[in-house]
């Protein structure tokens, strides 16, 4: 395709000199002619604008210092080029065009070769001036959907972790506490706590390879998956090795996440945790002594299928303290690009004292900001921290389980294992008559209203004796419904205007110094809590 020829707009007074530039130009150009100044300005502000202007300076009415002011004043008109064109050659008149906005000068008479050369180089100019505020446009597009994208991103990643302090205000033997500090780019860290049943605690981190909406993305797959995996799996070794293989299927980005995921029993302050290429996490013991759980259990998460996670178990005790961290929070630098270094986050933990767990992640984060100053944040900063804050419960000194089928017969045989249960570690009669009732009217309820057709079902018991105080959990995969929602019956009515299995809930609680209700995956789940004196 031929390119069209570029538009020359000559602006003189004197026609004569209009035909002279007009001959030189006309075989190489397309001309266009004005012989005042306002002819010159509706020119080249109609549609059809010149590529550049050979202007005259000394024109009535309106000079050429005037039309240059005027061009270059209006948006459409400012990037066209300018060459004058005089008789005059005082440097001073020549400096005042420039000033004016002209790019060169041709002093009269004209040379051919010399306009030629000009109005080559000037168009040149142009054209490359032009193509770069085209890819400076095509830049600052892409800038605003990357600017877009990382703000979608960091709602994502923002979206997807808890941020309400205290998270469970009824549960008094732990405090809580996470943060999150994004870098100007979005990049795949998280964490997530969550209950499992009412005695144990998910405490998950992890970093994902990446930055943008990718790895916002990929973290908050993760995040589900291991979620999803924890309501139905006890062992966190279990649980990263199913989510590996979920995340390494399929995996064209090679991405990979480093992860430390630890299960607390609150009950015992038994810690069971697995680290798949992720940052130590340490362990404050109340005396202030610092142990460093850096054990890898396995490789970073989603690099190859069919690998096998291994764990470690740890027991907390009153005021003792768990921080898990990115390594944003080590390897924040400074205005010197120095590293806040491991060394520096394990001494800033060993003389927190006893604070709780946001007194904890408060300062740690105010002194990791503190030492980076001025310098750029490089990386997300996330930082989780646990503080044990109540005597867990001592010693498991025997459990039992038992699953029977939902059919009323069958309830007499978890009551019959509950019985050896008690004579064989010489437990109260009263406490062995309780747990009776309670078994009754639970399993009643279940065998009774659980399950909307017949086919067989199984129900699972399980009983814990610890030191101080005995656990009974019943399961059933009946639908979904939590006994202990409701009023309390009135007493005072008769049988008849009860609702069913009111009473019997009723005693249920009254017996039991703790009773509370969980739904899990497609089961039901009551644990029941009696404190022995």
């Amino acid at each position: 395709m031929t390119e069209q020829r570029k538009k020359i707009l000559i602006v003189d007074d004197e026609r004569l000199n209009i035909n002279v530039l007009h001959e030189l130009l006309k075989d190489d150009y397309k001309t266009m002619a004005a012989i005042s100044g306002k002819q010159a300005l509706k020119a080249a502000e109609s549609d059809s604008p010149p590529d550049l202007i050979l202007l005259d300076i000394m024109m009535p009415e309106m000079d050429g210092y005037e039309v240059c002011k005027t061009l270059k004043s209006h948006d459409k008109t400012k990037d066209i080029p300018i060459i004058f064109v005089t008789a005059m050659g005082q440097t001073s008149d020549e400096t005042k065009g420039l000033e004016y906005g002209a790019v060169d000068y041709l002093t009269k008479p004209v040379s051919g070769p010399i306009v030629h050369a000009r109005v080559k180089t000037h168009l040149e100019l142009k054209r490359q001036k032009d193509e770069l505020k085209t890819a400076y446009k095509l830049i600052e597009s892409q800038k605003d959907r990357m600017e877009d994208e990382l703000l979608v991103g960091r709602e994502i990643q923002m979206s997807m972790v808890p941020q309400e302090f205290p998270p469970f205000p009824e549960k008094t033997e732990f405090t809580l506490h996470a943060k999150l500090f994004p870098a100007r780019e979005v990049g795949g860290d998280f964490y997530d706590y969550f209950l499992i049943d009412e005695d144990r605690l998910c405490l998950c981190i992890g970093d994902v390879s990446g930055k943008g909406v990718p790895a916002a993305l990929f973290m908050a797959v993760t995040r589900t998956l291991v979620k999803a995996r924890a309501t139905e799996d006890r062992s966190t070794a279990s649980i990263i090795t199913r989510v590996n293989d979920e995340l390494a299927r399929d995996n064209q980005k090679f991405m990979f996440v480093t992860l430390f995921l630890a299960v607390l029993e609150i009950s015992t302050g038994k810690v069971t945790y697995t680290n798949a290429g992720h940052n130590p996490t340490i362990l404050r013991r109340k005396s202030g002594d610092l142990e460093l759980l850096d054990a890898f259990h396995g490789p970073v998460v989603a690099a190859s299928p069919e690998l096998a996670f291994k764990e470690d178990t740890i027991t907390l005790e009153e005021g003792d303290k768990l921080v898990i961290y990115t390594d944003g929070v080590t390897d924040t630098r400074n205005v010197e690009k120095d590293f806040f270094t491991q060394a520096r986050l394990e001494k800033l933990v060993s003389r927190t004292g006893t604070i709780d767990a946001e007194q904890l992640v408060e300062e740690i984060f105010t002194e990791v900001k503190k030492f980076e100053g001025e310098a750029d944040q490089f990386d997300d900063i996330t930082l989780m921290a646990l503080s044990l804050e109540a005597d867990t419960t001592t010693g498991l000194i025997d459990e039992f389980s038992i699953t029977i089928e939902n059919q009323l017969s069958a309830i007499s045989k978890a009551n019959l294992k509950l019985n050896e249960f008690v004579e064989k570690h010489a437990l109260t009669t009263e406490l062995r008559r309780q747990f009776n009732l309670v078994i009754d009217e639970l399993l009643n309820n279940i065998t009774s209203y659980a399950y909307e057709d017949e086919e067989v079902h199984q129900i699972d018991v399980h009983g814990a004796l610890y030191e101080n105080q005995f656990v009974l959990k019943v399961i059933d995969d009946g639908i979904p419904f939590n006994p202990f929602i409701g009023p309390a019956p009135e007493l005072a009515d008769s049988l008849e205007d009860q609702a069913i299995g009111g009473l019997g809930i009723h005693l249920v609680k009254n017996l039991m110094d703790q009773a509370t209700y969980r739904r899990e995956i497609n089961q039901n789940s009551v644990t029941l809590i009696k404190k022995l004196q």
